[in-house]
């Protein structure tokens, strides 16, 4: 279990979201940054030696941090303002339909079309509606993304820091990016090394094999609102 002082909680989940919160890619995706492929590794000084989709990663996953703490630290914007800015973030950064898939693990073989459907509608409405109600525990930490290196043949690695305004450690989360047809989207996050996807997954399985397998299980928690998001532990 991972423990953060609570004041980190709220950027950390979600400006990563389930980020993917707990996202997460294929089933290749990986539970710890050791865990993926070397690749080469760039800090932000050496990006000029990178490939176009790898400083494109890089690039976008500042563009989204920038964006996320803009809205988290608006003093003036409504609680309905900042869902809003959020939920656009969300559909523009972030590959749901794949996170969504993998959290369902091997159950999103056996669901059916109808179940699917109505998972993939509540998974987002789970996102949007957990992270809006913590936008107020935002206390001015920063975002710093300094470096990145290839993992694959479309995905990119990018490491950025949580750190705090008033001195205290610092978190490194890093961002699975995939290039998807020249647009790029966040399909897995690591916290402090652990992939919240594969947590996320392991939450939704428990949910589902104690319905007895059925995807309905989770279906119904979800509609209530009482399902399991994975996240850092408080202290």
């Amino acid at each position: 279990m991972l423990n953060f002082p609570s004041k980190t909680i709220c950027l950390i989940t979600t400006l990563t979201l389930l980020s993917g919160t707990m996202l997460a890619g294929q089933a290749q995706a990986t539970a710890s940054a050791a865990d993926a492929p070397s690749g080469v590794s760039y800090t932000e000084a050496s990006a000029s030696q990178a490939g176009a989709m790898e400083r494109g990663a890089f690039d976008f996953v500042k563009t989204t941090t920038d964006k996320g703490l803009k809205f988290l630290s608006d003093a003036n914007a409504s609680k309905e303002k900042k869902t809003a800015d959020f939920r656009k973030l969300l559909d523009e950064s972030f590959d749901l339909d794949t996170i969504g898939k993998f959290a369902l693990g091997r159950y999103a073989k056996t669901a059916t079309p109808q179940q699917l459907s109505e998972y993939s509608k509540l998974f987002r409405k789970m996102v949007v509606d957990v992270y809006s109600n913590r936008f107020e525990e935002y206390k001015g930490q920063k975002m710093e993304v300094r470096s990145f290196r290839s993992i694959g043949n479309a995905d990119t690695l990018v490491s950025s820091f949580l750190v705090p305004p008033n001195g205290g450690e610092e978190v490194q989360v890093d961002w699975r990016v995939r290039n998807k047809g020249g647009s790029y989207k966040v399909v897995d996050v690591l916290v402090a090394g652990v992939s919240m996807s594969v947590t996320q997954r392991s939450e939704f399985s428990s949910v589902i094999q104690r319905g007895g397998g059925n995807v309905d299980a989770l279906i119904t928690q979800l509609k209530s609102g009482k399902a399991p998001v994975a996240q850092p532990a408080k202290k």
